[in-house]
């Protein structure tokens, strides 16, 4: 380890924990969702972290330990959610990042609760110990939860990389700090290859985002760079003895740019809900993030996901799915399907609202939504304020070998108390809420006429 810390970077570094504790961890939760967290939008998690801030900027002894011990206990409950995520069924290199993004704030919460109290711990205390918590805290749990997001939403060489080599880079890291300098340089390889793809993903997916949206992302990425360099630079230092910075001006360069300018702009970028793709010109009442994930087949964190595939016509040509497509985004599709549907200017293109009516009087279920995009194969729409859910929802129709295909892909949570006391039961609804929808567009497409609907008896498959 370089020569101790001067005062001045000793605050930085409180500054910077306290950044992470109270802001990156709560919002970085939110982002992820409840799929892996339970209820990450809680305010328990910001009153930990806010009391953890605190904890930093008193003099070392018992009040502050006290302070940073809830602080800990929130991140040993994320432990406990990261062996679940790591067990779990779900399939992708996005869940290691989720998982070691979930880990690592407990072992940094530990060292700062053993900084505060003046203890050692496993071998390690003073600037040690100090430095472990916003590492774990930036680089443990702020970069790996970008990366994990990251190859959800936009599935790419250069995500699924990030994915992989980030928490990688970590672990390894983590086990330098017990082994050898020389370990931690091959961790601090492998992280700054990771945050640097990760860097090149996150400009792809918000190249059609907002203006104010490109520019977060781009001072991420630059800060991803030179911070990432640094890094860099001081492992092959430590390890080989050559000049590097000293301990001091990695806090004021490197700690800063990846604190301030990597994870907070990435998080911030995840969290403004336009990627992987930007919501339609004067579209400002989603009521949902991100935007576009259907398009894109992606996967967002926090959502229940649905995915069907009807056969509606066999032996079909282009001018049947030319047809079919025609009565989906024009409202016809819903009609047949005894769905009562409001397109607004007749056609499903981006930023049309459309509402759909289903039931009778006062069992009438009123769900309104906005189109975020459109394709020659159909189009998707997501939730505003009085849908009882959030999320997305897209239908298509595919034609292939075999015929036609009425396809739909969803992800959505219940925005309201009742519907969520329905649990499984949710699901079964919107699956047969589906199958009707296919049943509609299986009547179009058997007519094989331009304009009419009825004469046609059958269902979908």
């Amino acid at each position: 380890m370089s020569a101790p810390m001067a005062p001045w970077a000793l605050d930085v570094v409180h500054a910077v924990v306290a950044l992470g504790a109270a802001v990156v961890l709560p919002v970085g939760l939110r982002v992820l969702g409840d799929r892996d967290v339970p209820r990450p939008s809680s305010a328990a998690w910001l009153i930990a972290g806010t009391l953890a801030a605190v904890a930093v900027w008193l003099p070392v002894g018992p009040t502050a330990a006290v302070l940073a011990v809830p602080f800990a206990a929130a991140c040993a409950v994320l432990a406990l959610c990261a062996v679940r995520a790591a067990a779990g069924r779900r399939r992708g290199w996005w869940s290691i990042g989720t998982a070691v993004a979930l880990a690592a704030p407990a072992v940094g919460a530990t060292a700062l609760v053993a900084e505060r109290a003046g203890w050692g711990l496993l071998g390690f205390s003073g600037d040690e110990l100090t430095l472990t918590a916003p590492h774990m805290l930036f680089a443990g749990f702020g970069a790996c939860l970008v990366v994990g997001l990251l190859a959800r939403a936009v599935p790419s060489r250069a995500a699924t990389a990030a994915a992989v080599l980030t928490p990688a880079g970590v672990l390894v890291v983590l086990l330098g700090y017990f082994v050898s300098d020389a370990v931690e340089l091959v961790g601090a390889v492998l992280l700054t290859a990771g945050v640097w793809c990760a860097a090149g993903a996150a400009v792809a997916s918000t190249a059609t985002g907002s203006r104010p949206l490109r520019r977060v992302a781009d001072v991420g990425v630059v800060a991803a760079v030179v911070s990432m360099a640094l890094a860099l630079w001081w492992a092959t230092g430590e390890a080989t003895g050559m000049w590097h910075p000293a301990l001091t001006w990695m806090v004021a360069t490197h700690g800063v740019l990846n604190a301030g300018g990597v994870v907070l702009c990435l998080v911030l970028a995840l969290r403004s809900g336009r990627t992987p793709a930007a919501a339609p010109d004067g579209v400002d009442d989603l009521d949902y993030a991100p935007v576009g994930a259907t398009r894109t087949s992606g996967r967002p964190a926090g959502y229940r996901h649905l995915a069907v595939r009807h056969l509606i016509l066999s032996g079909a040509d282009e001018s049947d799915h030319a047809r079919v497509v025609e009565a989906l985004v024009t409202g016809q599709v819903h009609a047949a399907a005894r769905v009562e549907v409001d397109v607004e200017g007749g056609r499903a293109t981006p930023g049309a609202r459309v509402v759909t009516r289903i039931g009778v009087g006062r069992a009438r279920l009123t769900e309104p939504c906005r189109v975020v995009w459109s394709s020659p194969d159909g189009f998707g729409y997501g939730t505003v304020p009085g849908h009882l859910f959030r999320g997305e929802e897209a239908f298509t129709v595919e034609l292939d070998g075999d015929g036609l295909w009425f396809v739909a892909v969803a992800y959505s949570v219940p925005a309201v108390g009742w519907v969520r006391a329905l649990g499984p039961l949710v699901v079964v609804g919107q699956r047969l809420y589906l199958r009707l929808l296919a049943h509609g567009a299986h009547r179009v497409a058997a007519a094989r006429v331009h304009a009419g609907l009825g004469g046609v008896a059958g269902g979908a498959r």
